[in-house]
């Protein structure tokens, strides 16, 4: 609670009459609140309530606290010294003062105030003092629970601080733009675990993904491995790993997953068992849901990147094909048709000409024709072939289940959107084998001729009941249904108990593109 903040001057100020109000009644119950009395403190408490919730200059406000302070000391004069019954409310006076000074200087404050209030009593008396204190001793007992209660603001305020802090860290790290997962990134997020894990060592494992670069250092890979290596028996454990020196080293190990549940590397933190509260794991979890975040949404943005490259290639590369690959394709017939049409008188004369220009027209048409493949094929690093083998190894790695591809055909393009439902429909059909179908084997067999794609993934699990299924809206049949169908192609599905599932589907294909 900041004593700058107006609900906390409500709240404080609320305490102080109610601490008052019920001093007046108990020191009325001795027959000893006069009219006067009653009408200073009252008077009094209102013109400071209304000072201080009104903006003054720092120096009235000081003098303002002063005077409350003395206006305090001179009510327990008054109404009984060291046994009134206004004890507690002019102790509170001091909580007005800490908005002046630091922590540091407000202990020393609050022990000369309390020590000094006997003593002046004392004074005023002509008791000796520690005859005085002795016959008060239960004032000491009040001053304890007071300075106990200040300490207890003191250590909350400073924890609810050092969350905000935390939580102000994490809300604010915007180094994480829209860019690959690199190096620098994998830096700025293990400094930022560190500093709201109260600096503990991190390592942050992520696995490389398709076209992004390796990212890890030395120190991450070797981690990277034994994670690999070793699988965890539970998605968080505390557990001992072995450092790269041979030590073994406590650490607190979370297993990264993206939203889909696939996982993308290891959290590890250097930590005993149980050493890491509620709070450090709740900060972990945002900060880790804003890196997966901020990854899910540049791998769409970077994706769409990529879609809209390749759409402009496409379109390049096609009118390339309708324009400059047509006309020199029909200058080489007309060519062909003029050195059959050339009469004998001057046929041995110009047939070397006319000949030269056809070959360097057809090799003009050959590098056209290479151009064009090859600028279709410069949208993606690898073509769908080789990304489905890794999306396999992937998918079925530390697993049971064995993939088995086979690839007949070769096209040497196709359209993009064509590539990406062939490649969705064998991840979802693949990931619905791992998580569902309990199978040793998953096969997918791709074949294309100039006329369609025909994709088979095939599996030796449990099976399902189709129907059942499709109804019930699961394992994404609906959606691989739906992409296929958009496509103009068609797709089946085939379950057996104990002879697994198999998904078939094909996809017709547009031979003006299929062939340049």
């Amino acid at each position: 609670m900041s004593l700058h903040n107006r609900t906390g001057l409500y709240l404080i100020f609320g305490c102080r009459w109610a601490l008052l109000l019920s001093g007046l009644i108990l020191y009325s119950k001795n027959g000893g609140v006069t009219p006067g009395l009653l009408l200073a403190a009252v008077l009094f408490q209102t013109i400071y309530s209304l000072l201080q919730l009104n903006k003054m200059r720092r120096k009235v406000a000081i003098i303002a606290a002063i005077a409350d302070l003395g206006f305090g000391i001179y009510l327990l004069g008054l109404t009984g010294g060291l046994s009134s019954p206004f004890l507690m409310y002019s102790f509170t006076g001091l909580w007005m003062v800490k908005s002046f000074v630091s922590w540091r200087q407000y202990y020393p404050i609050i022990l000369f105030y309390v020590a000094g209030i006997p003593i002046l009593f004392a004074m005023t008396s002509g008791v000796v003092i520690y005859k005085y204190v002795l016959a008060h001793f239960d004032y000491g007992f009040i001053v304890f629970a007071f300075f106990c209660l200040v300490s207890l603001v003191h250590f909350v305020m400073q924890n609810v601080r050092k969350q905000f802090r935390k939580l102000v860290m994490i809300y604010s790290s915007s180094h994480m733009t829209v860019q690959p997962m690199k190096q620098g990134t994998i830096s700025y997020v293990e400094e930022l675990l560190q500093r709201v894990l109260d600096d503990r060592e991190v390592i942050l494992c992520v696995e490389s993904i398709g076209r992004y670069e390796k990212v890890q250092s030395w120190k991450h890979t070797y981690f990277m491995n034994y994670m690999k290596q070793n699988r965890l028996n539970s998605q968080k454990i505390y557990t001992q790993l072995p450092s790269p020196t041979g030590e073994v080293v406590p650490y607190y190990v979370q297993v990264l997953l993206d939203r889909s549940g696939q996982k993308y590397g290891w959290l590890l933190v250097k930590s005993g068992k149980n050493e890491l509260s509620i709070l450090h794991k709740i900060y972990m979890q945002f900060i880790l849901m804003k890196l997966e975040a901020f990854q899910f949404v540049n791998e769409e943005l970077l994706d769409a990147q990529e879609t809209a490259v390749a759409l402009e290639r496409d379109a390049i590369a096609q009118n390339i094909h309708d324009g400059i690959a047509q006309e020199l394709f029909f200058i080489s017939i007309q060519l062909f048709q003029l050195k059959n049409a050339l009469p004998p008188d001057v046929r041995e004369e110009t047939l070397p000409y006319v000949t030269e220009i056809e070959k360097k027209v057809k090799e003009s048409h050959r590098d056209i024709r290479q151009f064009i493949i090859e600028l279709k094929d410069e949208k993606r690093k690898f073509n769908l072939h080789s990304a489905i083998e890794k999306l396999l190894h992937r998918v079925t790695e530390h697993t049971e289940v064995v993939p088995i591809f086979e690839n007949i055909g070769w096209a040497a393009h196709e359209q993009l959107d064509i590539e990406e439902a062939i490649y969705h429909l064998v991840e979802e059909a693949a990931n619905n084998v791992i998580k569902h179908a309990k199978a040793k084997h998953i096969h997918v067999r791709i074949e294309v001729t100039s006329v369609q794609w025909s994709i088979t993934i095939k599996d030796d699990g449990i099976g399902m009941q189709i129907s059942e299924v499709y109804e019930q809206g699961r394992f994404g049949l609906r959606g691989m249904e739906n992409r296929i169908k958009a496509l103009n192609g068609a797709i089946s599905f085939q379950s057996e108990a104990v002879m697994g599932t198999t998904v078939t589907a094909y996809i017709p294909r547009e031979r003006s593109i299929a062939y340049v």
